[in-house]
């Protein structure tokens, strides 16, 4: 008895830090293609996109949120130890609009040791049946290498499309 009021009393005073209220571990899959200085680089989760990581898997690091309608997924690929594409960071801000919301992306991203960033424009959906589960897509946005002059466009992402499922929902 008093284990259970002690977990009960951990859980509920955690809750305000953002704890997870999904009942299963965070998984995403998908897919980003990216061109720097004209060579096609690829993030990819497995079968073009579509074999789903779980947030603790061993190749894989996956974090994704949804907070106050804003969606957040890093992903990190470990297999390619810190070479060519291997780290996505996106932060997603919404806004409602009917067959699909309109949104913005603000993400970095690791090629070697460069951190690229950008902002670019997306559809983000969420499922009718499940709140802890969405859609996003966006292409054709130029990222910046950090440090650089502005006017420079050393990258562009080509096209990225993810689903999150079980985020935690803070």
């Amino acid at each position: 008895m008093h284990r259970t009021l002690l977990a009960q009393g951990l859980v509920l005073s955690l809750s305000p830090f953002g704890c997870s209220t999904s009942p299963k571990i965070p998984e995403a899959y998908g897919k980003a293609v990216v061109a720097v200085d004209g060579e096609e680089l690829v993030l990819d989760t497995g079968d073009d996109g579509k074999q789903p990581v779980p947030r603790f898997d061993d190749g894989w690091d996956v974090d994704c949120s949804l907070l106050n309608g804003e969606t957040n997924l890093e992903l990190v690929d470990h297999s390619k130890g810190r070479r060519g594409f291997y780290y996505l960071d996106l932060h997603l801000l919404g806004s409602k609009r009917k067959g699909g919301d309109a949104a913005v992306v603000n993400m970095r991203m690791y090629v070697d040791d460069d951190l690229f960033y950008g902002s670019c424009p997306a559809t983000l959906r969420t499922s009718q049946q499940e709140p802890h589960e969405c859609d996003f897509s966006f292409s054709d946005c130029e990222l910046h290498l950090l440090g650089s002059a502005q006017d420079v466009v050393p990258a562009r992402l080509e096209l990225a499309s993810f689903h999150l499922k079980w985020c935690f929902v803070q």
